[in-house]
């Protein structure tokens, strides 16, 4: 019993974490929408979600709820099919590998429209890839997409898209490319249009009203069929208390992120039941070594201490219920190019302090870390909890909590503590986590090394898939024992849904109202 934070004294710890219900009173004046089922057609629902988009147009911001948002208002360019292992299909567009170099982007869908009534044409792609690549729009794809150096409209439906090196994992990338109404840009200007912008999605801005609540109309002319959730209210809610409270009060239709110990509350309300599922969603802590001011991380020897410190099984136990899984490395196990040869970093309080002192730290140290509180499940509690292990070896941290606009704005502008925590997701494939998490200058990574990020380059790089994969086996096996982050958990998706409503999580999280019916 030498190891002091057990399992048990964590399950305490969340045992006295109270759900404050009494934050309803705190939710905004417009009340209840309706949910009037009609068939498997639904006049309004409101979600609950944690913070308010930071954009309306796709190609432009990265982040978990703004993207709920942005794909209910604009159709991508290919997506993944969900019944057949998240395999890209067709959706606007059709991607073809025409040789090592070279993809055409073929628009196949005839007669859609923008919400503007603008018809979609090949050139609006080209429209999307041009915003992206202008600096003076800070688009988080500039990053993303340089690695196509040529774009070029080779015909009325076709871009041809060209890269210096092999890019074998341009769906991707692709994937991400939302079309943008080139004739109404050109009718109202940029500036306008990013505020009431058109897409080719199911739904429609009807009102936005910052930091409380959004609402989206369903489009009667959708191409991809009808539309049977009429009308859809975002509603930013920080706290989990706040969600969920409003779904056990009928409030809500559907609620992400479900605190475990409410399990059984909402299945006793008989307004709704709990619908879990892993998420492909990667848990991790930065340690942050891509710095002028990293003054820690950089001492492999420190790292390993972290891994060895926190007890994160206990954790799972604890404050997750077991509604987590352990990772051993970087990648889930929902993702088919995982080295399943790691096993994860034992617990072993010694062995951290030997490492600590090897790494000159004998009398411990003090760090900070930042947080999200409200963003992902249980995460000031687990961030609560990572910071209790370390401070039983003689690491003091100072946990700093942060709503996530502000955890984002600190991460993405490199003002972060020692150490940040954070979720990486849909993280479906080996390319999509480390070719962005594990080179220096990435706006989520914390960790860079040379001769890594060579090494990735190459794989990145590499056409034959099974040389790829073992390249990619190479660069898991370094990055665990260089300790790159603190390898912490695949996230498990737990929602509340109400008994009105009949819709399916989805491993990817994609919350998509048009996938969803009245019961």
């Amino acid at each position: 019993m030498k190891n002091a934070i057990s399992r048990r004294r964590l399950t305490q710890l969340a045992a006295s974490l109270p759900v404050s219900y009494s934050m309803l009173a705190g939710m905004n004046a417009m009340g209840a929408l309706s949910v009037s089922a009609q068939g498997n057609t639904v006049d309004s629902v409101a979600l609950g979600v944690g913070s308010d988009p930071l954009t309306l147009i796709g190609n432009h911001i990265v982040d978990g709820p703004t993207g709920v948002i942005t794909y209910h208002l604009h159709d991508a360019a290919i997506i993944r099919n969900k019944d057949d292992e998240f395999r890209y299909q067709p959706w606007l567009c059709e991607l073809t590998n025409i040789d090592d170099l070279t993809w055409h982007l073929t628009l196949v869908q005839e007669g859609v429209t923008f919400s503007s009534g603008n018809p979609l044409t090949i050139q609006d792609f080209m429209t999307a890839f041009e915003f992206a690549a202008n600096p003076d729009n800070n688009s988080h794809y500039l990053e993303r997409w340089k690695p196509f150096t040529g774009l070029a409209v080779i015909d009325d439906k076709t871009i041809e898209i060209t890269t210096e090196n092999p890019f074998p994992l341009a769906h991707d990338r692709i994937a991400e490319v939302y079309p943008m109404d080139t004739a109404k840009i050109e009718e109202v200007g940029l500036e306008e249009y990013m505020k009431n912008p058109s897409g080719t999605g199911p739904y429609t801005v009807k009102e936005w009203v910052r930091n409380e609540y959004i609402t989206l109309s369903a489009r009667e002319d959708y191409w991809a069929g009808d539309v049977l959730i009429k009308e859809v209210q975002f509603r930013t809610m920080p706290e989990f208390a706040t969600r969920l409270a409003a779904l056990l009060a009928g409030e809500l239709a559907i609620v992400k992120d479900v605190p475990v110990d409410s399990f059984q509350t909402v299945e006793d309300s008989g307004l709704a039941s709990i619908k879990s599922i892993p998420s492909s969603r990667v848990n991790y802590v930065a340690l942050v070594t891509n710095r002028e001011d990293s003054v820690f991380f950089d001492n492999q020897a420190l790292r390993q201490a972290i891994n060895h410190a926190v007890d994160v099984d206990g954790i799972i136990a604890g404050i997750f219920q077991d509604h987590a899984t352990r990772m051993a490395g970087c990648l889930s196990e929902l993702n088919p190019e995982r080295l399943t040869s790691l096993v994860p970093y034992e617990y072993n309080p010694d062995r951290a302090r030997e490492l600590l002192a090897e790494a000159g730290y004998a009398d411990g140290l003090e760090i900070t870390m930042d947080a999200p509180q409200g963003r992902y499940p249980m995460d000031a509690d687990a961030a609560m909890a990572i910071a209790a292990s370390l401070g039983e070896v003689g690491i003091t941290v100072n946990v700093q909590y942060n709503e996530w606009g502000t955890h984002l704005d600190k991460i993405v502008n490199r003002q972060t503590g020692d150490m940040f925590y954070l979720g990486w997701g849909p993280a479906l494939d080996a390319f999509g986590t480390i070719a962005y998490l594990f080179v220096g200058d990435s706006t989520y990574s914390g960790f860079g090394d040379a001769a890594l990020e060579e090494k990735i380059s190459a794989a990145s790089a590499t056409v034959n898939a099974d040389e790829r994969r073992a390249q990619w086996d190479v660069i898991q096996q370094e990055i665990y024992d260089q300790a790159g982050w603190l390898f912490l958990w695949q996230q498990h998706d737990s929602y509340g849904i109400s008994n009105d409503i009949v819709w399916e999580p989805r491993a990817d999280e994609r919350l998509w109202m048009f996938e969803a019916s009245g019961a």
